[in-house]
């Protein structure tokens, strides 16, 4: 199913925030989700007109992760989104 514009806008939010994790420091999915969805996010002006622009989701960063593609051909995918460096709230890597 394809999804909707506001859902890709978010997909590309998350994925773009996680890229800018440095290597080797750790984030967690609440941390996204807030930068995601605050006015001062670079990008929040992409989520503008979005409901989830205010909103702070944490489960719906995981779900973004957890359809990272795997295929290189792809802007986003687990080559070059550091998902391993996204954590929970316990501290370590949620199953996929």
């Amino acid at each position: 199913m394809p999804r909707t514009d506001e859902a890709e806008a978010f997909f590309y939010a998350v994925y773009s925030a996680i890229q800018e994790i440095p290597y080797g420091q750790v984030t967690s999915y609440a941390h996204i989700a807030r930068l995601v969805g605050t006015r001062e996010s670079p990008y929040s002006s992409i989520l503008a007109h979005s409901n989830m622009a205010s909103a702070q989701r944490p489960r719906q960063v995981g779900v973004c992760l957890k359809h990272l593609s795997s295929d290189t051909s792809q802007n986003f995918n687990n080559g070059n989104v550091p998902w391993q460096r996204v954590i929970n709230s316990k501290g370590i890597i949620s199953p996929r």
